[in-house]
């Protein structure tokens, strides 16, 4: 699964300056290399606990360990402050929440 990359203004100077130095004939320059930023995915796979009313905000268990579709519980992993945009959600119900570009976890999808 391919990962997003996220630069910095500076470190989008410092790639830019490093390709322009290469392209001009230092080819002393070590080459660039990439890392993953941060060790969560954008999207996670989830169960509410209790109700999960529209226009609220709350903690959900994540549910990725095992192998689909018999999931189980991942042991200690929580996503933190998810936002409900959409619809109410009952107890025990699958969710799907996506990292936004805002730095903010929101509902994608649920279980009916």
């Amino acid at each position: 699964m391919t990962k997003p990359v996220a630069f910095s203004e500076d470190g989008a100077r410092r790639v830019i300056a490093a390709t322009k130095a290469y392209e001009a004939g230092n080819r002393d320059m070590p080459g660039i290399r990439f890392r993953d930023v941060g060790d969560e995915s954008t999207l996670r796979l989830c169960k509410t606990h209790t109700a999960f009313n529209k226009g609220t905000v709350l903690s959900l268990a994540v549910w990725e360990d095992g192998s689909p579709p018999n999931e189980t519980q991942t042991a200690g992993a929580t996503v933190a402050d998810v936002v409900n945009k959409y619809a109410n959600i009952a107890s025990g119900k699958w969710v799907s929440v996506a990292l936004h570009q805002n730095g903010r976890w929101y509902v994608v999808a649920a279980e009916c």
